[in-house]
């Protein structure tokens, strides 16, 4: 036995001298040469480092976006909004009420609507992009259906960032003064229903009071919403500072130290649940970022970095819910629409880099979006009635125009 000790040794020592010197790090973002590395505990294989200036104008995805444009401007219906209240299949996600088509209608429609102000002026286009805000000022109005169930606060979110970013779209000029009433309106709307935590959500089971408990409240929820309001703050509306900071504080008690983010309030008196572990958390963790980032609240940009190499690097376990039947029914209870969801806030997290990160970050992202891209060219991730390639084809052209952003000097 000592002599096959020895033995093992011997040859350990004569592979370590073989090996030659180990290798020099990797510059950082913050160093003075353009290299982006991995951050440490991160994926070290998700982003090679290169120098910036060797993918700057490295964009090959402009057919993409171009296909996911058609397809919004086939897709629009005639009153300007996108989607419909039709049941694709038996058993669809539960409702609480018809309003919450509404809420769905709606929320879709502003994602497209964003989608396409991202894009260069083109006579149809801008015929489309004008119609889409139309709708957005005149569309109904999404209440809350009942005490325990509101998904009109996805609505208010959506509603509030696209009308916030179309104030800046000189296409739209002539309708900004009722986008501007109908951004207020909305927002109103939207802190009637911030939970007593101070978070936001969509459901409160076994509750019905005026402000929901928070007991269900999200921080999926929450990041939509405090970006749609960083949205409204940079446009110049006034946004009331305590709600906004009792949503922040929320967020900071929702994320996990290893850079995941808790499911719901429920979940922090049991943190180790499947959905709230990182890799249940990827989607999650890219919208808690971004809303963090946003308001300059808790992170820098090596924690902005460090999500993002983890996302990639575990990526496969937000790939395995797209496109499932059913909520959470993937490992690590991953939910199908988690999967756009989480790659929008990844591509607006690209902006909170240090700039010498962002063309490997954004490349890589471009690869896996323009890879889940359909025939038609939509994309969806999750059947939700009529609804499902309104929206998803929304998140995928935003998505993809952000990463064109970070490639290109200036689009085609």
């Amino acid at each position: 036995m000592r002599f096959k000790l020895l033995a093992i040794a011997a040859v350990a020592t004569a592979i370590a001298a073989c090996s030659g010197p180990a290798r020099q790090p990797t510059q950082s973002c913050g160093s003075s040469k353009p290299r982006c590395a991995p951050t440490r505990g991160g994926a070290g294989e998700g982003i090679a480092p290169q120098p910036a200036e060797a993918v700057i104008l490295d964009w090959r995805h402009e057919q993409s976006i171009e296909r996911g444009v058609a397809f919004l401007l086939q897709s629009q219906n005639n009153n300007g909004s996108w989607g419909a209240a039709l049941p694709e299949r038996p058993g669809d996600i539960y409702t609480g009420g018809v309003n919450s088509f509404h809420a769905f209608g709606n929320a879709s429609s502003a994602l497209c609507c964003m989608a396409l102000s991202m894009q260069p002026s083109s006579e149809l286009l801008d015929v489309a992009l004008v119609r889409g805000y139309r709708f957005l000022i005149d569309a109904p109005d999404a209440v809350r259906v009942s005490g325990d169930t509101f998904y009109n606060s996805w609505a208010q979110a959506y509603m509030l960032e696209a009308l916030s970013r179309g104030l800046a779209d000189q296409r739209l000029a002539e309708l900004h003064t009722r986008m501007r009433k109908r951004a207020v309106f909305e927002m109103a709307r939207l802190f009637k229903i911030q939970s007593l935590d101070g978070g936001f959500g969509y459901y409160d089971f076994g509750w019905d009071l005026v402000k929901p408990t928070g007991e269900i409240s999200t921080p999926m929820t929450t990041s939509a919403a405090l970006v749609g309001l960083q949205a409204a703050k940079n446009a110049g509306l006034e946004v009331p500072e305590h709600e906004v900071k009792c949503a922040l504080d929320y967020m900071e008690r929702m994320r996990v130290p290893n850079g995941a983010y808790l499911y719901s309030t429920g979940h922090m008196y049991h943190p180790l649940g499947t959905a709230s572990v990182i890799r249940g958390s990827l989607g999650r963790s890219q919208a808690g970022n971004c809303a963090l980032g946003e308001w300059a609240r808790l992170l820098k940009p090596e924690n902005i970095q460090s999500g993002l190499d983890t996302f990639f690097k575990e990526h496969i376990f937000i790939e395995i819910g797209r496109c499932r039947q059913y909520p959470h029914e993937a490992w690590y209870a991953t939910a199908p629409y988690y999967y756009y969801f989480g790659h929008y806030y990844a591509s607006r997290n690209l902006d909170l880099l240090e700039p010498a990160c962002r063309p490997g970050y954004a490349g890589k992202l471009a690869e896996f979006v323009s890879a889940s891209q359909f025939d038609d060219g939509s994309f969806w991730d999750y059947p939700l009635f009529g609804y499902t390639k309104a929206y998803g084809t929304g998140f995928g052209v935003m998505i993809m125009s952000h990463c064109r952003k970070h490639l290109q000097l200036t689009p085609k």
